[in-house]
């Protein structure tokens, strides 16, 4: 796994995080609390030296953010077709 492949990976983790707007209970905005949280990650991440740990990191990564956007489209598609049916009730 590269450093280009890692520079990806951390990219599409910011591109995912913008999509949550909404705050945490604290009135913190989610997506700033995600950002900050997965930069932690990846410092943490870069001093590993064994190729084995850092390939499972990648792939965990790389899942990891793939669920969160087919759950995230999901919840997107069901919020748009409750809207269409409420509409078509009125």
């Amino acid at each position: 796994t590269s450093l280009r492949e890692f520079q990806s990976l951390y990219r599409e983790v910011l591109r995912t995080c913008r999509a949550f707007h909404h705050c945490d209970p604290h009135g913190s905005p989610w997506n700033a609390r995600l950002k900050s949280e997965a930069r932690k990650e990846f410092e943490q991440g870069r001093s590993e030296t064994d190729p084995l740990v850092i390939a499972r990191m990648f792939v965990v990564g790389r899942e990891s953010v793939q669920q969160i956007q087919v759950k995230f489209n999901q919840a997107d598609k069901a919020i748009e077709e409750r809207i269409k049916r409420d509409v078509s009730r009125r």
